[in-house]
């Protein structure tokens, strides 16, 4: 249960931030060309990023958590930072792959800004996933 509620929370989180990050000011925009707006943006990162994250990313999450725990590391900062180097790390493939599986032709550019939402997705996760039982144990 504590892992769906991540799931959904990283979900908003990520649609959120990613609205905010790609918005465009009305003052900013040129003549004669559509933006999307802050809402739309979010709706369309929720059908987009929702089933990657319930698919993909869940199941992952949970191999990850167990090399985790099978991992010899003593220290809460050890296990922290060797958890978000596994985070990061399958986050960057996620957001890289994804493109290719559905055949996409993908450049430089685009695959290291794939590369950085990738990562972004992956470590929104693996903090509110620390949080969260935090949370719910007050």
């Amino acid at each position: 249960m504590k892992r769906l509620l991540t799931v959904a929370l990283s979900v908003v989180l990520f649609a959120t931030i990613f609205s905010w990050v790609s918005y465009v000011p009305s003052s900013q925009r040129e003549s004669n060309a559509y933006y999307f707006g802050f809402l739309e943006t979010f709706i369309l990162v929720i059908i987009y990023a929702g089933p990657v994250y319930f698919l993909v990313g869940l199941p992952l999450s949970i191999f990850i958590d167990k090399l985790i725990e099978k991992s010899n590391r003593k220290s809460k900062w050890a296990k922290y930072f060797f958890g978000l180097g596994l985070y990061s790390l399958i986050g960057t493939l996620i957001g890289v792959i994804f493109p290719i599986i559905f055949g996409q032709n993908i450049f430089q550019q685009e695959v290291i800004s794939l590369s950085i939402y990738g990562i972004a997705a992956s470590n929104f996760y693996f903090h509110l996933s620390l949080l969260i039982p935090k949370i719910i144990k007050k």
